[in-house]
């Protein structure tokens, strides 16, 4: 995907199920299944890399059976390698591993590959984008953290962090490579966060919480993504 002018450009929206409430989980995964989102994200959090806990490969195997797209699993955790089984018998379609929660990103992208799971790696706010160099080849998604994890701050900064990966990518060949911004989307940034370069928004609160409803909703939300 060539960059060279980001103005314009489309983003995905991606239904982050963790905004949605907790006790109303099933309602939201079947709202969503009634959007055409090629997605649906869910934070599978241990306690001890960030402070929630959420979702166990129990509710993902549900979800799974609930959701027939694409499932994609951000791994929050410490000692991902430890999950990663457990993700590809339930049948998940893409899983994103923090670059800062092992030092074996390469091996664990590698074993997602051999599983027949697409990848993807996670940056914090404070990770730099030279942290994805030599690995980039092997995901499908680079995920940038717009908030620190288990906070709700938007951070400004991470908005040129992305511009940044979009250019590196681009100028590597590795244009098809989705940049995906998570934590604080909004419908006031997303337009700032897709011109940065961003191919997919994940969109938690700001889609399941507004009082429009969550097919009315996502679909302002693709409206203001698409670059029209």
């Amino acid at each position: 995907m060539d960059s060279g002018s980001t103005a314009g450009r489309r983003a995905a929206i991606v239904p982050g199920l963790f905004g949605a409430d907790p006790l109303e989980y099933g309602r939201a995964v079947a709202d969503v299944a009634r959007t055409d989102a090629e997605l649906m994200h869910l934070d599978v959090m241990d306690g001890c890399f960030v402070p929630d806990i959420s979702f166990g490969l129990k509710a993902v195997q549900s979800v799974r059976k609930a959701f027939g797209r694409r499932l994609d699993v951000h791994l929050q955790v410490e000692r991902p390698q430890e999950h990663l089984d457990g993700l590809t018998r339930a049948g998940v379609d893409l899983v994103s591993v923090h670059a800062e929660s092992t030092p074996h990103i390469a091996r664990l992208l590698r074993d997602l590959e051999s599983s027949g799971v697409a990848a993807g790696v996670v940056l914090n706010p404070g990770t730099p984008v030279s942290a994805v160099e030599e690995v980039a080849h092997l995901v499908e998604q680079v995920v940038v953290m717009a908030v620190n994890p288990g906070t709700s701050d938007f951070l400004d900064y991470t908005v040129g962090k992305i511009r940044r990966l979009r250019a590196d990518l681009d100028a590597r060949g590795l244009g098809h490579i989705r940049i995906a911004a998570d934590g604080g989307v909004t419908a006031e940034r997303v337009a700032l966060l897709r011109d940065a370069g961003a191919d997919r928004l994940i969109v938690a609160s700001a889609l399941f919480k507004d009082p429009a409803g969550v097919e009315p909703t996502y679909r302002s939300l693709c409206a203001a993504a698409s670059g029209a």
